[in-house]
């Protein structure tokens, strides 16, 4: 979904990609990603109390929109990582290809633990869609963390914001890593037992897959 932001929300300005890096421990593979992928970065809205009329939060004083043009058809997660750490704040990713712009966005928060330290979890994001694709109003919220959490929302699954047994954005992030953890072992367990031979060790795999993916179902039903 593509929201419409403010106009006095507005920025507007080129941040230098090598600004985002300098001070990162980014080794030189890395850098070449960012120069072979990313074709300009634009800190395109700054949400804040003074730009949208809307009180900071501890774990969000401001939500930060960037504005991402890429060369090629997909940009490698790990520059967003390395964007996302080198700004204190939430980010909400425009990425453009062409014609085509999707939703990017980290569940970030600060850290208990090491002051002016943020932490930065699991990336949610839409489709691509056309640039053309109609705008929806900003969501409406009473600050600016549950700003934050409404625009994460709109990237997450159906099934878990639907869900009786997540409540707030912690749980649905939760549940959401631990979805994606239990597909990944399935992919693995599909893979292995179609490279398998032997028929004894592909009826352990088969027993193993589908106890894997009753667990998956009964998640996302729950």
């Amino acid at each position: 979904m593509l929201f419409e932001y403010p106009k006095k929300a507005r920025f507007g300005r080129k941040i230098p990609k090598s600004r985002l890096y300098k001070n990162a421990s980014v080794n030189n593979k890395l850098k070449d990603k960012f120069v072979n992928q990313i074709d300009k970065i634009i800190w395109q809205y700054k949400l804040a109390n003074n730009t949208i009329n809307l009180d900071a939060t501890v774990k969000v004083p401001e939500i930060q929109v960037f504005d991402v043009l890429i060369k090629t058809t997909e940009i490698d997660q790990a520059l967003l990582e390395v964007i996302d750490k080198a700004i204190n704040y939430p980010i909400i990713f425009q990425i453009h290809n062409g014609n085509k712009i999707k939703i990017k966005a980290a569940y970030k928060r600060p850290s208990e633990s090491v002051n002016n330290k943020w932490v930065v979890e699991s990336y949610f994001e839409s489709e691509w869609l056309d640039r053309t694709t109609e705008k929806q109003p900003m969501p409406q919220a009473l600050d600016l963390g549950k700003l934050y959490e409404q625009i994460l929302r709109s990237l997450m699954p159906a099934e878990v914001i639907n869900s009786k047994t997540t409540q707030n954005l912690g749980e649905q992030v939760d549940k959401i890593n631990l979805i994606n953890k239990l597909q990944k072992e399935l992919d693995k367990l599909n893979s292995r037992y179609k490279k398998e031979k032997q028929r004894n060790r592909q009826f352990e795999i088969n027993r193993r897959i589908k106890q894997k993916q009753k667990e998956l179902n009964d998640l996302k039903k729950n």
